[in-house]
């Protein structure tokens, strides 16, 4: 009998969780149906995420063609937080 330690699927983060960070770094809340993911800029969470459960392929195409572009979106943000003076920051 396999113990239940020995499943490395138990390891596995959560799966709704993983989706919705990755639907924040694809900044998929701008196609999302939920008024509030839109309203927020980010995703909310929930069962799928919505998101992901209606447009699963856009997802893949994402991380499939279009990577670099996120990349350098992301890194953009960072400098810019950066290069932002400390009193200024929130």
């Amino acid at each position: 009998m396999i113990d239940d330690d020995d499943l490395p699927l138990f390891d596995m983060p959560d799966f709704d969780d993983t989706l919705a960070r990755l639907s924040n770094l694809l900044r998929m809340h701008r196609i999302c149906r939920r008024r509030t993911c839109r309203r927020n800029e980010g995703c909310q969470d929930g069962f799928g995420p919505p998101c992901y459960l209606q447009q699963r392929h856009l997802f893949a195409d994402a991380v499939r063609y279009e990577l670099d572009e996120y990349r350098a979106y992301w890194r953009e943000q960072r400098q810019n937080a950066k290069a932002r003076p400390s009193w200024a920051r929130s």
